[in-house]
């Protein structure tokens, strides 16, 4: 029932018979136990063992339930003729009690893997590798589970040019690579990394990645009006700052989000506000806020559309980037 029945009631049914403020029909379909009821006609909606003594099956195999959106496929109705052929059992517990309007969230739902508590792994231990760090720790108990290990240490030459790849997206200078391979002493690598983790190509590279990920752009984006964002750059150069002074993430989002309320600035007191570098940083990543496309500062054909779809793009933007999620759905969905 969890996973193949309530999520087909849920694509087809429950929008309509549960969700709203009163299910149509008078038929709830959340729950296993509100199925136990009648139509408004006074059908059975279910009738364990008998689908064709169930209003649930025969109005959705005939057609006429969903009567918006596309009808049940051939697959799915197979499956929910078997479930009540075979007793429409469920596997686990319900909630007691009547449930408020809107959709249930059940316990499986709440267990997703996603949506649980990060925790802290016990690390394995390896007697002829005391040294390795948490992440190598972790890799190689995974290959050793299938009987394989890590690939032989990189020659010198190798290990500098993907460290130094990977931290500033450029190659190392000969005279660079020279040096490295030359240096025989045990701290040469973590030399190597500390070099480079302060270097501003460092920043450059990784800001990247969250640029990326915030929709940065130098223009506005938007279908019809692509107009030029003349400060952008400074949101660009703040990024590119924080990483290379170590910013700590929590202060990093904190100031993107709300970079004004930090520093008591707004509108209003602007044009008097003594700021200092800090807080004009601070307000400069507020712009994470305006990085989506935005056609309200052109002439568009429809303005309040292009407020909208400005607003939306922006929450896209700040729950994919801060919470894995999006709340796209909710443009047109209230359920």
């Amino acid at each position: 029932y969890e996973t193949q029945i309530r999520p087909i009631l849920k694509e087809h049914c429950t929008h309509c018979h549960g969700e709203e403020e009163k299910p149509k029909g008078g038929v709830d379909l959340r729950l296993r136990r509100f199925m136990d009821g009648k139509t408004e006609d006074g059908s059975p909606v279910l009738t364990p063992g008998d689908p064709e003594k169930s209003a649930l099956w025969t109005l959705t195999r005939d057609g006429e339930m969903p009567k918006k959106g596309k009808k049940m496929p051939e697959h799915q109705l197979a499956l929910l003729a078997a479930w009540i052929k075979a007793g429409a059992k469920i596997s686990e517990a319900e909630p007691t009690g009547p449930l408020p309007p809107g959709v249930y969230v059940s316990k499986r739902d709440r267990s997703f893997w996603s949506f649980q508590p990060v925790t802290k792994p016990t690390l394995p231990r390896f007697a002829d590798q005391p040294e390795l760090g948490p992440i190598d720790a972790l890799v190689r108990a995974k290959l050793q589970a299938k009987q394989l290990d890590f690939a032989p240490e990189a020659d010198r030459a190798t290990l500098i040019r993907r460290a130094t790849l990977d931290l500033t997206g450029l190659p190392p200078t000969p005279a660079e690579a020279a040096a490295f391979v030359a240096d025989t002493s045990p701290d040469a690598y973590a030399k190597l990394i500390d070099r480079l983790l302060a270097s501003s190509a460092y920043g450059e590279r990784w800001a990247r990645h969250w640029l990326d990920v915030a929709g940065y752009a130098d223009t506005n984006g938007y279908a019809d009006a692509d107009s030029i964002r003349p400060y952008a750059w400074r949101y660009r150069d703040y990024v590119i700052r924080s990483l290379n002074a170590d910013k700590p993430w929590d202060r990093f989002i904190q100031e993107q989000l709300a970079g004004d309320e930090l520093n008591a600035v707004s509108a209003a007191n602007i044009a008097t506000a003594v700021l200092d570098p800090s807080k004009i940083d601070a307000l400069t990543a507020t712009a994470y806020l305006r990085m989506g496309p935005d056609g309200t500062g052109d002439t568009v054909a429809d303005l309040e559309l292009a407020k909208n779809q400005s607003i939306a793009d922006t929450l896209r933007i700040v729950t994919t980037s801060l919470t894995g999620l999006t709340v796209a759905c909710a443009q047109c969905h209230d359920h």
